[in-house]
């Protein structure tokens, strides 16, 4: 397992600096939120080369804002497609080592019937670019929301069989949720699952608290987790990802 920080709790700091931080605290590496002013298209090189050179491991979160692969109207899952695109180019630039990105959301309170078969197949093409890479490319669950698809952990593990990729598990999102009934679904997700994300809440909202600020019960998650390759904590502030980072080394 290797324990990376998110870089949402620097945003909008370079992420270079954002890493530097990261190895001072005693994680890993960083995985980087490619939301603006980190739009993928707008990296100069030579942070590219200097994030390339790191001695540290690097994995991207592919912008969130606007970027909607289950929109009702072409136009805008083209534009979804394209940026997730740019950002499996970067991330191979970067040498890291896997993109997480979104399924999207509803955007609009009009009834309308998913397009899942059009989101499912420009998944399809993303993920054999990604394979071309050599990146791993994680469809990651949604906290419950009206406005969110893929909240329900069953249909998370079924959308991955499905579409033959890893997924990224978020146990803050999970939480909200599923509640206890979490810790009886997330074994069988596990084999399929790349990347988690880790972070607290009270659970019934998305917080992006540190560890043990809200209701998560992290002693018995975090025993599951030792197969998985990489763990992100994705909290919101450096003090959080610091008394984080301080409880795991106490588990």
């Amino acid at each position: 397992m290797k324990l990376l920080a998110s870089s949402l709790a620097y945003h909008p700091l370079s992420p270079d600096e954002a890493l530097k931080e990261a190895l001072a605290l005693g994680y890993e590496g960083l995985e980087i939120l490619c939301d603006p002013p980190w739009h993928p298209r707008g990296w100069p090189p030579d942070l590219v080369r200097k994030l390339a050179a790191a001695d540290a491991t690097l994995s991207l979160h592919a912008p969130i804002a606007d970027v909607n692969l289950i929109s009702p109207h072409p136009a805008a899952r083209a534009f979804a497609e394209a940026e997730l695109a740019r950002t499996l180019t970067l991330a191979a630039a970067l040498g890291a080592r896997g993109v997480t990105f979104h399924l999207g959301h509803r955007s609009t309170g009009v009834p309308y019937e998913p397009p899942w078969e059009e989101a499912k197949a420009a998944i399809r093409r993303l993920a054999a670019r990604a394979k071309s890479l050599g990146i791993k490319l994680c469809l990651e669950n949604d906290p419950k929301s009206p406005y969110t698809f893929l909240s329900d952990l069953e249909l998370f593990g079924k959308l991955l069989s499905e579409l033959g990729i890893p997924g990224t598990l978020d146990l803050g999102h999970a939480w909200i949720a599923h509640h206890e009934k979490a810790f009886e679904l997330i074994p069988s997700l596990l084999p399929l699952v790349h990347t988690v994300h880790l972070h607290d809440n009270r659970g019934d909202h998305d917080e992006h608290l540190g560890l043990g600020e809200g209701t998560l019960d992290l002693g018995r998650i975090w025993p599951l987790l030792t197969e998985v390759p990489a763990v992100v904590l994705e909290v919101k502030d450096p003090a959080g990802l610091a008394r984080s980072l301080e409880l795991l080394r106490r588990l």
